[in-house]
């Protein structure tokens, strides 16, 4: 007597599986409602997740909430408010914090061409953000 049924696994070609790229792209999530603060029921996919994604990780304070994990979120606001750091020294480290806060997922290949300029206590910010799903641009205003 068996401790487990005998199962018939089928086979499968391999040119029937997808890549895992593929089925990352075709997850689902759920839009998140900037306006608002909410979720809504509407489950989106591939560039509109991701898009969705960096807009998340740039508002989303790393460490600061214990439902994300530590790869969630960015350290812009700490070294944005040093009031001992000069707005140089911002602009370079900005470039730096806003790609690890986006660059750790798989769907994200390459952050680059940055544009910071200074602008009283603000950074205006723009960068491309290539994906496996497309390239998007993104325009940011950051302050302390």
């Amino acid at each position: 007597m068996a401790l487990t049924p005998e199962i018939d696994i089928e086979e499968v070609d391999s040119d029937e599986e997808l890549s895992l790229e593929a089925v990352r792209l075709s997850q689902k999530t759920y839009r998140f409602d900037f306006e608002t603060g909410r979720l809504t029921s509407e489950l989106i996919t591939g560039l509109e997740a991701v898009r969705q994604f960096v807009m998340l990780s740039l508002r989303i304070p790393r460490y600061a909430h214990a439902i994300y994990s530590a790869d969630t979120g960015n350290e812009l606001q700490e070294m944005l408010s040093d009031p001992d750091t000069t707005p140089e020294y911002k602009m370079m480290e900005i470039e730096r914090l806003v790609t690890e806060a986006i660059i750790y997922d798989d769907r994200i290949n390459r952050v680059h061409s940055f544009e910071i300029r200074h602008i009283d206590d603000t950074f205006h910010t723009s960068f491309i953000v290539d994906t496996a799903a497309g390239v998007l641009g993104f325009e940011e205003v950051l302050s302390a």
